[in-house]
This record gives C-alpha cells, structure tokens and sequence, in this order.
C-alpha cells in the first residue's frame, strides 16, 4: 500500500481525504433522480425509452448502494477514544 500523498491544507487542518458517506450519500440521492429525470425527458415515451430508464435505474441504484457499502469509513473499526472515570479526574474549580 503506498502512503497517502502530502496537502497542505488538508493536513494544516487536519481535514479528511475523502468525501464522508453522510456526503456521498446526499449527492447521490441529488444526482441519481436528475439524471433519470433527465433521460425521462431527452428520450422518447415508447417501449424502449421505458427499458433504458428501468435498466439505468436498476444499474445506477445497485451501483450506488455497492460502491457506499464498500466505502473504507464503513469497512474500518473506529479509533477508541476512552474517558477517564469520574473517581480519575480532577475536581474542577471555579
């Protein structure tokens, strides 16, 4: 595995590499519609119009759904992030 290439910006603030799933999941649920939308409209309303919208859904759906659940967020274990016990900490004063 090679290792990740250097920003600037992004390791100035500490920002991911990659879109989070909560964001590709909102630009898919945007652009997947458009686009059916869009060959509803540019083709014509006969059989085989209808049969390339069906067949476009069913790729574009399965493909979508495919390519988030394989995201590496979602195949990774989160980091541990444990808080002390309140008996460990310092009584705070103020």
């Amino acid at each position: 595995m090679r290792p990740p290439h250097k920003h600037p910006v992004l390791d100035t603030y500490g920002l991911p590499r990659r879109l989070p799933v909560v964001f590709r999941l909102a630009i898919l649920m945007v652009l997947l519609p458009g686009v059916g939308a869009a060959i509803w409209l540019l083709l014509p309303h006969d059989a085989a119009g209808v049969a390339v919208l069906v067949i476009y859904v069913l790729l574009a759906g399965v493909l979508a759904l495919w390519r988030i659940s394989t995201a590496a967020e979602l195949s990774r274990r989160p980091g541990r992030h444990p808080t002390p016990p309140p008996s460990t900490t310092p009584p705070s004063t103020s």
